[in-house]
C-alpha cells in the first residue's frame, strides 16, 4: 500500500467517503524522517496533518473546500473574534450538524465564510443548553 493510498484511507475513516471531496489520485504525501505520513497536500496546497499521538489527519485551512458536513455556524457578531483565535461560545452558535460528535474536527462559519478550524468541545446535545465553549480553534484563516 502507498502512502497516498494510506492517506485517503484514513480520511475516508475519519470523515466518510460520501463527505469528502477529494480525488484519491491527485493526493501526494510528504513523509517524516522515520517514514511515516507528516503532511497530506491536494492540489499542491496542505490541507491535512499528521496527530502523532493517534494517527488522525488533521485538517487544515484549505481543507474547508473539500469535506463538507462538518461545519459549525455561527453569528457573524463574534466572527472577528474568532478570527483572531478566540474559542467559540456555544450560545452564538445557529446551526450545526446533528451527526457531529465531541473531540471532532470542524470548521466554523459566519455569514459565507469559514472564520476557523478547530476541535468541538461538546457534543451537540450538551450544546444546546447555550452555555460554555463549543469549538476550540487550532487554524486561523491564512493572513492577506
Amino acid at each position: 500500500m502507498t502512502p497516498e493510498e494510506q492517506a485517503y484511507g484514513i480520511l475516508t475513516y475519519l470523515y466518510g467517503k460520501s463527505n469528502l471531496l477529494i480525488n484519491k489520485n491527485n493526493i501526494k504525501v510528504k513523509l517524516n524522517n522515520s517514514k511515516r505520513i507528516r503532511y497530506v497536500y491536494y492540489n499542491n496546497e496542505i490541507v491535512f496533518t499528521l496527530r502523532n499521538n493517534d494517527g488522525f489527519l488533521l485538517p487544515l485551512f484549505p481543507a474547508y473546500k473539500y469535506i463538507k458536513n462538518f461545519n459549525v455556524y455561527i453569528s457573524s457578531e463574534i466572527a472577528n473574534y474568532i478570527k483572531d483565535g478566540k474559542s467559540v461560545p456555544a450560545k452564538y452558535i445557529l446551526q450545526l450538524n446533528k451527526n457531529l460528535r465531541a473531540n471532532m474536527e470542524v470548521f466554523v462559519a459566519a455569514s459565507g465564510e469559514v472564520v476557523a478550524v478547530g476541535r468541538l468541545i461538546y457534543s451537540v446535545r450538551e450544546l444546546s443548553l447555550g452555555r460554555g465553549y463549543a469549538v476550540k480553534p487550532r487554524a486561523k484563516p491564512p493572513q492577506p
